[in-house]
This record gives structure tokens, C-alpha cells and sequence, in this order.
């Protein structure tokens, strides 16, 4: 056999066996290390994540920090290029974390095998298989018949993952990405085809993001893969500790170095609503007596986050009915809100809507118009109350409805699953890592839903009246004593006399 065919030889091996090309080929970056490139030696948990990269189509995988799995992953990717006519596209943080997948992928792993590809400005005479180039974010392998396999990274925007197809897209730290649900909905068409196309997502966690959501989701088709932090044989119970001592606030352990699930998903001191929950907000009971009720929302053309809330004379709210949509014109947004709030009157029972609340930005004048967003609502019929913007005091006033003694219910309730969006955003939204005192305005997805709330928590002023509360008086002791004495149609007419008794 010639050189050249012994190579197609163990090319065809190598495309076969995916464990084997890692482990005959595959090379990493160990700082710790003599030689800085170094053999990738694969541990158990990297060699069970492989293998479930080439058995499913979509993979996602919450881990402990720097366990390697970015090498990982790009060695799979490696592997698929080992075949003509792949496209994969890797996506990153920022452009600099995006540079650094390709120059990985050029100038590591591909440059440390010789034997099965070659570097442009590099082959060796007579060379008649695989070679490569790249640039600062694509590596293209090229093939003896001409044909081509490419590797892109982009860094995180909204448009990005858009106009391409792929047969492969990687997340890399995909709980950090600033714009990730626009990307992955823009990115799914690219891969979601009948009998090819793959996803693997690869991040630590981050409260309230895609990448959360999706591993938590139960019915996804995801295979969800969790390498913890002892995942890396050289790590002991001394390196955790001294590792957790070493750290400025040792809770961070749990999301930085998790040990289990659980724990990865327990993340301390982010939160910035702790108090609520499902048991605190949730109910099924519905407010009695005298009630009124309130719109509230946050619009935009991105999303129109929109409330109905029923409160009483006691200063206890219950959210009722919650529509969220994204794409609707003011036209098409009130006829939502006027068409909603009609089958509410019939089948919640609602009580006429005192006030349509919503932010002072809406006052602001469109330059093509002249016309402000709340005008063009009046032109629609519903009149709006501009409510206070002050965030931090709107902070204050919704943890006050929120908060509850432990096994109570909170002042503020959601019927029932009337209102799922604004639940899920409560539970998930962060504080604001500058302004400890507000929450957190990235993800943006979720403070349209809290910006709502916010609205009508520092607003409410008009509680529901009890008429019957308004008429009662102080009575003497020789008023109760001569009521007591009196005949029904006598006490009848003390009562108009002096009112109810308080």
C-alpha cells in the first residue's frame, strides 16, 4: 500500500471510530503542563459526553468550570469535518471568545495531526490528502475531489445564526450569550431538518436564561448531560476545599463547581425575588367581596406583557388574566386588550376597569407623527394612566405585595395558571449586579412581565370600597342599649339615624 492509501485508510478508520480519532489524534492546551499542547487524554464522564454527541441530535450540557468540554466539543466538530460538505457553526459570548473557538480548532487540534490533514503553506511534497486554512473566525478543510468543510464561529448579536444552514451548531457558554433566545430562534430553522442537523449547548448555569430553561424543560428532545466538578480525576475533597476557601463568597460554589444537579441549579443569592414561589403566589381560591380591577402592562413591538387584576377593600390583589405577544401594531394590541377585556366581564366576572396603567414612555412623541403611543391608544378607545417609572421604589412596592409569612400567601396572587409568564419571570429574574436594590434588566426576555407588575404596584391608590364600611359610626353604650330595645322597625330607623355601628 502506498502512503497516500494507507492514509484514506485510517481517515475511513478514524470517521468510524469517533472514541478513537479523539484519543489516537485529539490534542489540547494544559497550562499545567511541561509541553503547553499535550495528548487529550479523555476521562470517563468526556468519553460518555462524546459518544452521546454522535447519538443524538441535540445535546446540552450544564457543567462544573474547566473541565474542558469546549475541547471537547470542538474535537467532535473535528471529527465531522473529517467528511466533505459539512458546515459548522459555532457561536460565542463575544467576538474575542469567538477568535478563540477557531484558533483552537487551526492551531491546536488540527495543526497537531500531521498524519491525517495538512496546513496550508505547509504540505509536504506530493501530498494528495486533506488540507486546511483559516482565518480569524473560519477554518476550511479541502478535500483531494474539491469539495469543502467549513467551521465559522460568530460572536453573540441579534442577528447572528441567521442566513445560513449547518449541519452542526455549537453554543459555547451558552447561558452567557446576550441575545440567546433570539438566536436560537433564528438558528433551530438552520439544523432542523427531517434527517440531519445537530445541536450540542454547552455552559455553567445562569438563573433565568435559554440555556436553564431548556435543561430543566422535561419535554424537550434534548439529552441532557451533567459533568460535575470531581469529574476530573486530579480534583480531590482537598482541592474542593481549598478551592471553596479560596473564593471570595464560598456560595458560588455551587454554580461555578457543582457537585450534582441540584446543586448546579440552586444558585444563592442571585435571586431577586426569593420570596416568591409557587405555594406563595399560586391559588385557587378567588378574592371575595367587593372588588375592582385593574389593567396593567408593558408594550412594545417586542412584546405586549398585559394584566387584568382583581383587588379588594383589604388590599389583597389577584391577577386574573395575562396575555403576552410579541409583533403587535398599538392598533392590533388594543383591539387585544378591548376584545379580552369583554370576555372577561362575562367569564371571570370583572368588575368595570378603573384604570388602564402603563409606563410613562408611552407619552413620549413619535417623530414621523407627532403622536405619542398613549394618543394613539386614546384614538383606540382605551384611555391610559401614566404610573411612576421611579424602578427603585417600584422595587420596593412589589416586594411588599410579595412578601408572606412562611406557609401564607402573599397579598398579591395568581389565579390558578392565569398569568404563567409573569410567575416563571419572578422566579427567574436576577438583581442587578451595579444596583443591588433593583432587579436585573438582561435576560431581557424576562422583565416585560415584572416591568408590568412594577407599574401597578407603585400605583394601586384606588382600592375597592366596602360602601357599607363608609357608613358605620360609633355608638354610645345607651345607643346599643336602646337598639336592643327596639323593634325591627324601630331599629331600622336608628340605623338610618346613626348608621351601621362600627
Amino acid at each position: 500500500m502506498t502512503i497516500h492509501e494507507i492514509r484514506e485508510k485510517e481517515l475511513e478508520n478514524c470517521r468510524n471510530h469517533l472514541l478513537y480519532f479523539v484519543r489516537s489524534y485529539g490534542h489540547i492546551e494544559d497550562r499545567d503542563s511541561l509541553e503547553v499542547v499535550v495528548p487529550f487524554e479523555l476521562w470517563d464522564a468526556q468519553a460518555d459526553a462524546l459518544e452521546k454527541f454522535r447519538t443524538h441530535r441535540r445535546s446540552i450540557v450544564l457543567k462544573a468550570r474547566q473541565l474542558g468540554i469546549s475541547w471537547l466539543v470542538l474535537h467532535y466538530a473535528a471529527w465531522m469535518m473529517l467528511r466533505p460538505h459539512k458546515s459548522i457553526i459555532g457561536l460565542s459570548e463575544n467576538e474575542e471568545k469567538a477568535k478563540e473557538l477557531v484558533r483552537r480548532m487551526a492551531d491546536v487540534i488540527l495543526t497537531n495531526m500531521p498524519e491525517l490533514i495538512a496546513k496550508k503553506g505547509e504540505i509536504p511534497k506530493g501530498w494528495k490528502g486533506l488540507w486546511f486554512e483559516s482565518t480569524a473566525l473560519s477554518v476550511t478543510v479541502h478535500f483531494p475531489d474539491g469539495s469543502e468543510s467549513m467551521f465559522k464561529c460568530f460572536p453573540s448579536s441579534e442577528n447572528a445564526g441567521r442566513s445560513f444552514t449547518a449541519d452542526l451548531i455549537i453554543f459555547d457558554e451558552w447561558a452567557f450569550q446576550q441575545f440567546d433566545r433570539q438566536i436560537y430562534g433564528a438558528a433551530l430553522p438552520a439544523i432542523n431538518r427531517p434527517n440531519g442537523g445537530q445541536i450540542i449547548g454547552v455552559s455553567t448555569i445562569k438563573r433565568g436564561s435559554l440555556f436553564e430553561e431548556l435543561w430543566v424543560d422535561p419535554n424537550n428532545t434534548y439529552c441532557k448531560i451533567f459533568i460535575p466538578w470531581y469529574a476530573d480525576p486530579k480534583r480531590d475533597e482537598k482541592w474542593y476545599e481549598d478551592t471553596k476557601a479560596d473564593l471570595p463568597d464560598p456560595a458560588t460554589m455551587t454554580a461555578e463547581y457543582p457537585a450534582t444537579v441540584e446543586e448546579a441549579l440552586t444558585v444563592p443569592g442571585g435571586a431577586y425575588f426569593p420570596e416568591v414561589s409557587d405555594d406563595s403566589i399560586i391559588t385557587k381560591d378567588e378574592l371575595t367581596g367587593k372588588k375592582v380591577t385593574y389593567f396593567f402592562m408593558d408594550y412594545g413591538l417586542d412584546k405586549l406583557a398585559a394584566y387584568w387584576a382583581n383587588r379588594d377593600a383589604y388590599g389583597n390583589s389577584q391577577i386574573i388574566h395575562e396575555h403576552y405577544e410579541s409583533n403587535l401594531t398599538v392598533g392590533e394590541a388594543a383591539a387585544v386588550i378591548i376584545n379580552l377585556t369583554g370576555r372577561l366581564y362575562i367569564e371571570k366576572s370583572i368588575t368595570r376597569v378603573v384604570q388602564y396603567l402603563a409606563p410613562p414612555d408611552l407619552w413620549n412623541r413619535h417623530s414621523d407623527t407627532g403622536k405619542s403611543t398613549a394618543i394613539l391608544f386614546h384614538e383606540q378607545g382605551i384611555n391610559l394612566t401614566k404610573v411612576n417609572n421611579d424602578i427603585e421604589a417600584g422595587c420596593y412596592a412589589m416586594k411588599e405585595l410579595l412578601k408572606h409569612q412562611p406557609g401564607m400567601k402573599s397579598r398579591l396572587t395568581v389565579l390558578g395558571n392565569a398569568a404563567p409568564n409573569l410567575v416563571r419571570s419572578l422566579k427567574k429574574i436576577q438583581r442587578d449586579e451595579k444596583r443591588p436594590n433593583v432587579y436585573a434588566k438582561e435576560p431581557h426576555e424576562l422583565t416585560h412581565a415584572v416591568d408590568a407588575l412594577r407599574y401597578y404596584s407603585i400605583y394601586w391608590t384606588n382600592p375597592a370600597i366596602d360602601e357599607a364600611a363608609i357608613n358605620r359610626k360609633p355608638w354610645r353604650e345607651d345607643m346599643y342599649e336602646d337598639y336592643e330595645n327596639a323593634s325591627e322597625e324601630d331599629k331600622k330607623m336608628l340605623i338610618e339615624r346613626w348608621g351601621e355601628p362600627a
